[in-house]
């Protein structure tokens, strides 16, 4: 039997463990970043759920989105497909998603098809007469290896702080 080899560190599936007030999610992949933030809002779970799944909401609470658009189907349902202007960093770009999950008021969760590679899902569930909003982001970083390195120095972070302040921005916006 031969000894193992080992890769070098970008190459190494890592788990990375993110923690949100006591909430915790790990994710064991190589390299696949996993961004999970919550936020509690005094507003209903269905109200909370219909203004995040109306496209024409999605630009005024998520800082990087510029416009969205709905492409086919109905806009309430699995299926849907949208295309949105979207800007993290320096530069804009368009990016089309299938609608995976509509569970109304629980969950919410688009898969991009173009452009950045992206899975995003929303939960919400009532606790203690508020509105938890869990938003989950898993993307592969583009530019292989030097995508994943700029990653891990600068646009994890940046990713990071959009959506703590998207979420912000939510609560403001259903809280008055």
């Amino acid at each position: 039997m031969q000894a193992p080899q080992h890769l070098p560190p970008a190459l190494t599936p890592s788990i990375r463990r993110i923690s949100l007030g006591g909430d915790s999610h790990e994710k064991e992949s190589p390299g696949v970043p996993l961004i999970c933030k919550s936020i509690h809002i005094s507003a209903s779970p269905e109200d909370v759920f219909n203004y995040v799944t109306n496209s024409s909401t999605q630009p005024d609470w998520i800082t990087f989105i510029r416009e969205v658009e709905i492409t086919s189907g109905d806009g309430k349902s699995e299926g849907t497909t949208d295309r949105c202007l979207f800007k993290l960093g320096p530069r804009a770009q368009t990016l089309d998603a299938v609608w995976t999950e509509y569970d109304p008021p629980r969950a919410f969760a688009r898969k991009a098809t173009s452009g950045l590679e992206m899975e995003g899902r929303m939960t919400f569930d009532l606790r203690d007469g508020q509105t938890h909003a869990e938003w989950t982001i898993e993307y592969e970083p583009p530019m292989g290896p030097l995508g994943a390195l700029l990653d891990a120095l600068f646009m994890n972070r940046v990713f990071q702080n959009e959506m703590e302040e998207s979420l912000e921005s939510l609560k403001a916006q259903l809280e008055g």
